[in-house]
């Protein structure tokens, strides 16, 4: 891992979005993103990604999340770090923070049978 790659948990990514201190980019594909996204997060799919289509960071720190971590430590390390100069990846992705037990958007054409897997058993341990 890049030394500009920090990985960082989601109390800390909490804290920075509260302060509106993070730039959160969500590397997942749209239909991931529809079932279950951080409210503050921007999408931005890992096969899509370019450089040209990234916002600004206007002074946050940007914060890379995908599912688990995996993918979006690949885009940090791929392509981010060359564009923003740093970045975080979110240890463990969205498992993580809604095993810290913070709040998941989900888009309204998104049905809870579309929502299999790892998520529906957050959704039901809550």
């Amino acid at each position: 891992m890049s030394p500009r790659i920090q990985t960082i948990d989601a109390h800390t990514l909490h804290d920075w979005i509260e302060k509106d201190e993070a730039l959160l980019i969500d590397v997942r594909e749209a239909q991931e993103h529809a079932r279950a996204h951080i409210p503050a997060a921007i999408l931005q799919p890992l096969s899509r990604l370019g450089a040209e289509a990234l916002p600004e960071a206007n002074g946050r720190r940007v914060v890379i999340c995908c599912a688990s971590g995996a993918r979006s430590l690949m885009a940090a390390d791929r392509m981010l770090a060359d564009r923003y100069g740093s970045v975080c990846n979110l240890d463990g992705g969205i498992a993580a923070w809604q095993l810290a037990g913070y709040e998941v958007a989900q888009d309204e054409n998104a049905t809870a049978s579309a929502f299999p897997g790892l998520f529906s058993l957050f959704r039901s341990a809550g």
